[in-house]
């Protein structure tokens, strides 16, 4: 009797939730349907307009929760047209062989971190010969998680940042839900790891505003990093030339140690990073699951055999950047690259990344 008796008021309560739910997707359908199914033009402009129409009316259905099953058709419709505007613009913003988002990786098992404490001397120059070997303007740093070894070679040279600096969007739309799986922008920041989504970076940016972006670089120490706006690609001649969106070798490298060290355990690093284990935990997972497709190869993963690694890239004509996190046999190490010319290529930059992971001790 007294389990009946726990049961029956939740059975009374099930109506109550299936009318809350139907208002909020009727609401949700009077309010995003008319937008999602908009003319949406072919230009940069356009296809932002039609993902965030798509993705609006595809959350707003989601806050709605559970419905009745008479509203259940109307549900599965309203989710069917918001996915189709969303994947139609994703098919213009994709690099070639992306598909979908993927698998979320699992963490893998690593130590407590240790920040970075001993400088290596030895290690510096070796950086330095294979930076200098490049025919253009490179840069390299290498922090070993284990041991807390060091090194840098033009670790302040401000660089394009490209995509890279969508790790503030990442960590903006981290810490807007206590479990991010489950939050408004989860979506556009899996696609920001997957495949490097303009159109989910400014999503987050646009809605949350450049300055919460802003913040969230300032929180990954990131303190000569920038971002100015929604993504737009311009050109230059020397690093970082006409670009406004830089970055430097040394923020990323501090950006991914604050974020792998609050995710295993480091309290006092979440305070400055401001997100808690689990939110930090969520975004490193969403870098380890990069998808190996054209330029989002990035410069190390060729070289990395079936490794583990954390990554965000970037690539515009003349730059080609990648920091990761190398979870290697002797532990993890943390291995950003960047490379400066016009007209660079993939290979070339590529070929610097491979030097850079032999010098570090990195392999397979």
């Amino acid at each position: 009797m007294r389990r009946l008796a726990v049961a029956l008021p939740l059975v009374f309560l099930l109506p109550g939730l299936a009318a809350a739910g139907d208002r909020e997707l009727l609401n949700a359908k009077a309010r995003y349907l008319t937008p999602a199914r908009s003319a949406f033009a072919d230009t940069p402009d356009g296809v932002q307009a039609r993902y965030d129409a798509g993705r609006d009316l595809v959350e707003g259905v989601r806050a709605a929760g559970g419905v009745s099953t008479k509203l259940r058709p109307v549900r599965d419709e309203l989710l069917r047209i918001g996915r189709r505007q969303v994947a139609r613009a994703e098919a213009l913003d994709r690099p070639d062989g992306s598909r979908g988002t993927g698998r979320l990786a699992s963490l893998p098992p690593a130590v407590a971190p240790r920040g970075a404490r001993r400088p290596d001397a030895a290690l510096r120059l070796r950086l330095e010969l294979a930076a200098r070997s490049f025919d253009g303007w490179a840069a390299a740093w290498v922090h070993d998680l284990r041991t807390g070894r060091f090194a840098a070679w033009n670790g302040e040279e401000r660089f394009p940042a490209a995509s890279t600096v969508k790790l503030g969007a990442l960590v903006a739309a981290l810490r807007t839900s206590v479990q991010p799986e489950r939050g408004r922008w989860w979506y556009d920041a899996r696609q920001i790891g997957a495949w490097s989504s303009n159109l989910g970076a400014n999503r987050i940016s646009g809605e949350l505003g450049l300055a919460a972006v802003s913040a969230a670089l300032r929180r990954l120490g990131m303190r000569s990093s920038t971002y100015p706006g929604p993504y737009r690609a311009t050109t230059g001649y020397r690093p970082p030339g006409g670009h406004t969106r830089v970055t430097t070798v040394f923020d990323l490298g501090r950006a991914l140690y604050r974020l792998h060290a609050t995710a295993y355990g480091d309290r006092s690093t979440g305070r400055l990073l401001g997100l808690s284990q689990a939110q930090a935990q969520a975004g490193l997972r969403i870098l380890l699951s990069a998808q190996r497709a054209s330029d989002n190869l990035g410069l190390l993963r060729p070289w990395l055999g079936d490794l583990p690694v954390a990554e965000k890239n970037g690539w515009l004509s003349d730059t080609r950047l990648t920091a990761a996190i190398v979870y290697g046999r002797r532990g993890p190490t943390i291995v950003v690259v960047a490379a400066y010319r016009p007209g660079v290529s993939a290979f070339e930059a590529r070929q610097l990344g491979r030097r850079v992971l032999a010098v570090a001790g990195v392999n397979r």
